[in-house]
């Protein structure tokens, strides 16, 4: 399997290894988007932020609560943008 890349402006193709862990983690993305869409799984994610910040209970969000709230949005960021660029093949 040849698959093209340029690295340092010259262009080289990945080695045998390589290209098996690209197609390797192809497949792991592949798989998970398959039971629910980068859309649902967003849904989900800023549903559940949403309700826990306009609980009650929201005047007791510790500073802790809120760096685990950023990370969940550091992820639904990188799950939109894995849903948008997964390739077909």
């Amino acid at each position: 399997m040849f698959i093209n890349s340029k690295l340092k402006n010259e262009q080289r193709p990945f080695t045998e290894a390589e290209a098996q862990m690209l197609f390797k983690q192809h497949e792991t993305i592949k798989e998970f988007f398959e039971r629910d869409s980068s859309v649902e799984i967003v849904n989900s994610l800023n549903t559940l932020v949403e309700t826990f910040l306009f609980s009650e209970d929201s005047d007791n969000v510790t500073p802790e609560m809120r760096v685990h709230i950023a990370n969940q949005l550091r992820v639904v960021t990188l799950i939109t943008k894995l849903g948008e660029t997964m390739v077909k093949w």
